[in-house]
């Protein structure tokens, strides 16, 4: 097949651009990975304007916990407009991680993402939706 020199151009541009887009599509080299469990509690439930205390357990995908790695966890709300809440989560227990007081500044819809750097360097990552009530008794 010939391809005239404009064809041929437009060829490699497509397959270029293809490529940056897919290797786009990772993110920030946080993925959900199988290899790993993160899960998350929160309380109180459902919880409130206000700090709340979040408890992260991270295990691999034996059930093993996992210890040393370093957990930070982001609030995002799910409309434009609010400023990101993040903390970093302290180990607690084996494979067990908590923040005692991550402060949810509004009530409505929240994005948690949960992003861990293991010891061995691997990442985790995941997210998780939440509805935040109003203060309560006030």
């Amino acid at each position: 097949m010939n391809l005239t020199p404009f064809s041929r151009a437009l060829v490699v541009s497509v397959a270029l651009l293809s490529f940056v887009c897919l290797s786009g599509c990772r993110g920030s080299g946080y993925m959900d990975d199988s290899s790993y469990v993160l899960e998350l509690g929160i309380s109180p439930t459902p919880p409130a304007v206000g700090p709340a205390r979040l408890i992260i357990a991270l295990s691999d995908s034996a059930g093993r916990p996992v210890d040393g790695a370093e957990i930070v966890v982001e609030g995002n709300m799910t409309h434009a407009g609010m400023v990101p809440v993040i903390d970093t989560a302290q180990a607690e227990d084996p494979g067990r991680y908590g923040i005692s007081d991550f402060n949810f500044t509004m009530a409505g819809d929240w994005i948690l993402t949960i992003r861990g750097v293991l010891p061995n360097g691997d990442t985790v990552s995941v997210q998780r939706n939440t509805n935040v009530v109003g203060r309560v008794g006030g």
